[in-house]
């Protein structure tokens, strides 16, 4: 059975969430087809039961200083924000002599990121010759093993990926974006109350007639009557369209229309983005924020009403469940007082099919592709923070595609002018 609509949108992250919720405020007809069974995409907020916390599985920070359109979202539907417990505990004991060499290391990143203008939409090119691994960039700029492993954790806790697949300019790109290393590594976070997830079921819940959960798209054709979206629950045929799917899933998809040769390639490669976050149940006698490399790269505590929980990510290498055992042991010799009440909650987002990866971070090669995706052209354009202009990888970057795609569907739909990708 065909069924027609007027904009179908797929995917229902924050991204989908929002584009649907404004082209329904405009009068459009509107069905947001969700392969799962749940809202949010890569922000699931779950119970721990042994601590009386909710917790994020997938993503959870924001920096308020510089994350507007998530903040008016956060504040348009009334949801608050909480700091963390504790305060971040990352470099000041450093030894002096390290210290400076990883000074050093920063001014070379706060160097060349002022060559980035990360509102234009070719930022890339102004960088095109750091286009390499970040950890070929250090290992040219440094000796000092301490110095480059202190970096490695900074850059990790944005691009969640092997420095070594990751390309420097991703890096420099946040750096450039938050106005400087200092401000791009020691900002203020903070996270959403009640968890990421709450903001994507409170956008979703007026749109319940329009959602329609675990509806697999596997197949997107364009045609002379229109674009046809099917599954194994039928068919959609729709005037236009918005892909709201991580980048990772879309090679799962057979996409029958137009796409430029770079923005294939990158579908057919997928991004580096690979984090293992895991959290346990502990009792701890103070809140706990530290960092190291590779292992436990990021460390830090919530007090429950029972008991304490504990976050720890790292490179998921050898796998997810390898790259959490290690971390969790790294915590132990690292954090002596803690005692733990072995209670563990994790999600493997690399082999989970509908997300394939964890938050975007691109491989060198990959940033004309991916601006590519974004600049598709109608009936069908994609969206999402894997493919936002200024924040890419970002709960921020999932809005402002979100909402730039609405206003590019719109202008197609009415014949006005289609601006190229700017969310």
């Amino acid at each position: 059975m065909q069924m027609r609509t007027e904009v179908a949108v797929i995917g229902a992250g924050l991204a989908g969430l929002i584009a649907a919720r404004e082209l329904i405020a405009v009068g459009k007809q509107v069905a947001l087809l969700e392969a799962r069974d749940r809202v949010g995409g890569r922000t699931w907020t779950v119970p721990f039961a042994d601590t009386g916390l909710s917790v994020d599985l997938g993503a959870e920070w924001i920096i308020p200083a510089a994350h507007s359109a998530m903040v008016d979202e956060l504040e348009r539907y009334d949801l608050p924000l909480e700091s963390p417990d504790g305060s971040k505990d990352l470099v000041a004991t450093v030894p002096q002599d390290i210290h400076a060499d990883y000074q050093r290391l920063l001014d070379y990143v706060n160097t060349d990121a002022a060559h980035i203008n990360p509102k234009t939409n070719d930022w890339y090119r102004s960088v095109a010759h750091l286009d390499q691994p970040f950890l070929d960039y250090l290992g040219a700029r440094s000796e000092c093993d301490a110095a480059k492993d202190l970096l490695l954790a900074d850059g990790f806790a944005l691009h969640g990926a092997d420095p070594g697949r990751y390309s420097t300019i991703n890096l420099l790109h946040d750096v450039a974006a938050f106005g400087g290393a200092k401000e791009a590594f020691q900002a203020d976070e903070q996270r959403v109350g009640g968890g990421a997830q709450s903001l994507s079921l409170a956008i979703a819940k007026p749109l319940a007639s329009e959602l329609r959960l675990n509806w697999l798209a596997q197949r997107i054709t364009q045609t002379l009557e229109g674009v046809e979206i099917s599954g194994p629950n039928g068919t959609f045929l729709a005037q236009a369209v918005i892909i709201a799917l991580p980048v990772n899933v879309l090679s799962s998809l057979k996409l029958d229309f137009y796409m430029e040769n770079a923005a294939r390639h990158v579908i057919q490669e997928k991004h580096p983005g690979a984090a293992a976050k895991g959290w346990a149940s502990v009792s701890c006698p103070e809140p706990i924020h530290s960092s190291g490399w590779p292992d436990a790269v990021e460390v830090y505590s919530r007090q429950g009403a029972r008991t304490s929980a504990i976050a720890t990510f790292a490179v998921a290498h050898p796998s997810h469940e390898a790259a959490l055992q290690n971390s969790w042991r790294t915590v132990r010799s690292r954090h002596p007082k803690v005692q733990w009440h072995n209670d563990f909650l994790s999600h493997d987002w690399l082999n989970d099919p509908l997300a394939q990866g964890t938050w975007l971070s691109a491989a060198p090669g990959q940033h004309e592709g991916l601006h590519q995706l974004a600049d598709n052209p109608p009936p069908i354009i994609f969206a999402g923070g894997d493919v936002s202009r200024r924040w890419y990888g970002w709960m921020e970057g999932a809005i402002t595609s979100g909402l730039d795609s609405a206003q590019r569907i719109q202008a197609y739909l009415t014949q006005a002018p289609v601006s190229p990708a700017a969310g």
